[in-house]
């Protein structure tokens, strides 16, 4: 009896194995042959799930955000008190840092050579980070959008130095100190009542615990 293969699954098998390969190698070194090898199937078998690279290369960036937006739409609630949310947003990305620093790799890899990744790799690129971040910025619900995307610089910052500087210290020790200056901007500015109320350095990392 032939073996039924689930062709959706195995399809984001091959995406998943494709994510590291594209943000250490780069969009434009890797070959379809390349690729193949390295995840050690036949050139046919690739090229029967992607016809492209960049058909491959978009379909990668869709799977990708729709898993984050899906892992922080599970784990941020919007009902919950700010710093709640912050903290369990921060703990998502302490959860996945190395993945994010993949996903700024390809960032980077595409804005130095935008031209070889195609109009359409391109732009599926940017609209589904720009999908993600509206994502965030709707879960946690800043009243002021200039501090939402302050909040993004701040994590992306964050994180890209963690990275080119190998930083031991953890995610969530540094987070820290910048969840407190937001929650000390907003109750300076009267948004949010109680909730907002910076709580001590102790208490904020049982929060975390």
């Amino acid at each position: 009896m032939p073996k039924i293969v689930d062709h959706g699954a195995y399809r984001k098998h091959l995406l998943a194995h494709c994510f590291h390969l594209f943000a250490h190698h780069g969009y434009e070194v890797l070959t379809m042959r390349q690729i193949a090898e390295e995840l050690g199937v036949s050139t046919g078998t690739l090229y029967h799930y992607f016809p492209t690279k960049e058909a491959l290369f978009q379909q990668l960036v869709e799977d990708r955000i729709q898993m984050a937006i899906n892992e922080v739409t599970a784990a941020v609630h919007p009902e919950a008190p700010l710093r709640e949310r912050l903290v369990a947003l921060c703990q998502l990305i302490a959860r996945y840092e190395e993945g994010f620093w993949n996903h700024f790799l390809i960032m980077i890899d595409y804005y130095q050579h935008r031209d070889r990744y195609g109009e359409a790799a391109g732009k599926i690129l940017r609209d589904e980070g720009e999908r993600y971040h509206q994502t965030v910025s709707a879960l946690l619900g800043f009243p002021d959008p200039r501090l939402s995307l302050l909040f993004h610089c701040q994590i992306n910052g964050l994180l890209t130095a963690r990275m080119l500087h190998g930083v031991s210290t953890p995610f969530m020790e540094q987070a820290q100190l910048f969840t407190d200056l937001i929650m000390v901007y907003l109750q300076k500015h009267g948004r949010g009542g109680e909730e907002l109320a910076v709580s001590s350095p102790q208490a904020h990392r049982e929060n975390i615990e």
